[in-house]
């Protein structure tokens, strides 16, 4: 009786597991950091990803984040400003963050990637903090937070460093309404520190990224929607709402006059094939779109491709506005039948989250959908999917808290198998156009993109077949002439690449207006022997900015060709010292070195690029080269089969092979 009466004990004094893992868990401490160690695993691999894409223009060769004396013109200028003339984004904290990145880890791209998933994180918390300012309940925030760090739509904002600027002004916007809604609330001490601290955090936002000027209106919504002092008459609540928002209309406004100022050059670049009416006939199929990759976040891609809709009428407009009016007819249904007013708001949030992205006509044609766009809107979806799980109801023999337990863990279990593999193709360029042509292969930059990484790596039939392919599906856009002409002559058709390269000068003349577009033409006209032309462009280029690494690259190169070899060295030996972590600007030093009877100089460089990148022909090729020269035949036979297998068509590694005999 006493064995029995001491079991009974135990089985009633011992918390359970569920017990103790709320227990655990409850304090908000040991809740987020759990959640931070979760995500920094699940993008782990990122660390090891390259620069890609825009990374190149807006880190490797942004001369705006070299130094700290910059600053006074990060603020003045716009991010791309040394690209082209005709750029609009206006981001100065983004800038300013590159700046503290590259002081500390230079051009190492696992230091980029890092700090890109410490702002996914920092904008991950601030969502748990949002979402307990508008008083959603604890483990409902804890699984609104969850949903929101593991949604694989988000890891193009993470794996891909130029997109942190989302992290960035999604996490200052949180913060923002959080601080917002701590001055509104009447018990609260230092109501106008709040205040100012929610304004400032705004021109944070603001000064990251446009999407931000959604904000006002997300104030004004809610105060609509819960007004200070209950319920209201209508004119009541709307005199509040518009108070509340003249603050933030106020900096927002600021914002713009700023922008304005900055990037007054800058004209709209509007299509002027499609107006209004075809951007009102496409937009259900964008919002569609995004509602899809929500819901079911398979076929991640950068390179989405949604033309303007002018037919398939059904498929790609009544559908989709069907869709739509459901899901929102849900969420009205559901906020009514509950009272819960934050499931109204948050489907606000959703909407008004990614309207500055749905101005179609700022886009290119086939550009409107974005993973990176719906990042500071997926807030509102993660608050959405986490009231509906906590409202799973009990299922036979299991409780409520069970089924939700196993839709949780069901969820979780989803997202990360489908995260891990998509993650991958954001490793290199090479991964993201072949992504991107796999899915959407009438995507002409997908194809351009695709096409000109083959090139690279001296697969030139397919090269071409792919940009010409891309450019016949674009006519009206002349900067791909340049990429066209760039195909065509590393393939050596000298002929057709300079057609294609004088029609879009023709075309487009301010194109080398910028550093880097005069840097490219000038490297074209040295390819095609124009030396004068190119040395010219040379000139001009570095006379506007001596330490511009596409400058200093590329006319080094030109030198290269131009058999000034010394020079060469020069210019690619400060290129190497501007970004001393890329295999190009070395393995081209190694080149000049070479030509200039400087082998055994020469020979280090080239291994070290090869070492940083085994993937171009090229690298492998002019190693082979040193190392015969050298008399080290067993080495440069490896390194011209190296080079063979990436181009089995090339039929000077061929000959050099047979120079060596059978040895």
């Amino acid at each position: 009786m006493q064995m029995e009466t001491m079991k009974g004990e135990q089985a009633f004094g011992e918390p359970d597991t569920w017990e103790l893992l709320r227990k655990y868990f409850g304090n908000p401490k040991v809740l987020l950091t759990t959640l931070a160690l979760i995500t920094t695993v699940l993008y782990s691999g990122t660390l090891f990803f390259q620069f890609v894409w825009d990374d190149e223009a807006q880190i490797v060769d942004n001369p705006l984040i070299r130094s700290w004396h910059g600053l006074p013109r990060v603020f003045g200028s716009d991010l791309w400003y040394h690209t082209a003339r005709q750029q609009v984004y206006y981001r100065p904290l983004f800038v300013v963050w590159s700046v503290l990145n590259y002081a500390v880890v230079g051009l190492r791209p696992w230091g980029w990637h890092l700090g890109a998933i410490l702002l996914y994180l920092g904008a991950t918390l601030s969502v748990f903090w949002l979402a307990r300012r508008l008083g959603v309940e604890y483990w409902t925030a804890a699984l609104a937070t969850l949903i929101f760090a593991l949604h694989p739509i988000h890891m193009e904002c993470v794996a891909w460093v130029s997109a942190a600027s989302d992290s960035m002004v999604t996490m200052f916007a949180a913060l923002a309404f959080g601080a917002f809604l701590k001055a509104r609330e009447p018990d609260v001490a230092r109501k106008l520190t709040w205040r100012v601290a929610s304004m400032a955090l705004l021109a944070c936002a603001l000064l990251s990224k446009e999407m931000a000027v959604c904000f006002t209106a997300l104030v004004g919504v809610y105060v609509w929607l819960c007004p200070a002092g209950g319920e209201s008459h209508k004119s009541t609540k709307l005199r509040e709402a518009f108070a509340a928002m003249l603050p933030y209309a106020a900096v927002t406004l600021c914002y713009v006059i700023l922008r304005r100022l900055v990037l007054w050059h800058s004209p709209s670049h509007f299509d002027a094939k499609y107006g209004y009416y075809d951007m009102a006939l496409t937009l259900p199929y964008v919002l569609a779109v995004y509602l899809r990759q929500l819901v079911l976040p398979l076929g991640l891609t950068g390179l989405y491709y949604t033309p303007y809709v002018t037919k398939q009428i059904l498929s790609y407009l009544i559908l989709p506005a069907l869709l739509l009016s459901a899901a929102a007819w849900l969420i009205y249904w559901w906020a009514r039948k509950t009272g819960d007013r934050v499931v109204a708001f948050a489907g606000c949030w959703l909407l008004l989250g990614l309207a500055p992205a749905l101005y179609l006509r700022n886009f290119g044609n086939g550009d409107f959908v974005r993973d990176r766009y719906v990042y500071l809107a997926s807030v509102g979806f993660a608050l959405l999917a986490a009231k509906g799980i906590r409202l799973l109801p009990a299922l036979r023999v299991w409780s409520a808290g069970a089924v939700q337990g196993a839709a949780i863990a069901v969820i979780c279990v989803a997202y990360i198998g489908v995260s891990l593999p998509q993650q991958a193709y954001w490793d290199s360029d090479l991964l993201i156009y072949m992504r991107g042509h796999q899915l959407y292969p009438e995507n002409p930059y997908a194809s351009i993109g695709l096409g000109r990484e083959y090139s690279r790596r001296g697969v030139h039939d397919r090269a071409i077949a792919l940009v010409e392919d891309g450019f016949r599906r674009r006519l009206d856009d002349t900067r791909l002439t340049f990429a066209l002409a760039e195909v065509y002559i590393a393939a050596g058709r000298m002929d057709a690449g300079r057609s294609a390269l004088e029609y879009g000068l023709r075309e487009m003349p301010e194109y080398v207006e910028s550093e880097t577009g005069a840097s490219t033409v000038a490297a074209l006209w040295a390819q095609l022997g124009d030396y004068d032309r190119a040395l010219e462009l040379c000139s001009k280029v570095l006379a506007r900015d001596p330490n511009l690494y596409s400058g200093l690259y590329n006319c080094g190169n030109i030198q290269i060709m131009a058999g000034h070899y010394g020079a060469a060295e020069r210019l690619l030996g400060r290129a190497l010292q501007s970004a001393p972590q890329m295999a190009a600007p070395r393995h081209f030093l190694g080149r000049a070195l070479l030509l200039d009877g400087k082998n055994a100089e020469a020979q280090a460089y080239l291994s070290q690029a090869v070492a940083m990148d085994p993937s171009v022909y090229d690298y492998h090729y002019w190693l082979g080269l040193s190392l015969q020269e050298s008399g080290d035949k067993v080495n440069a036979r490896r390194e011209y089969l190296r080079a063979l297998s990436l181009n089995q068509d090339s039929a000077e590694t061929k000959l050099r092979l047979a120079s060596l005999g059978g040895e």
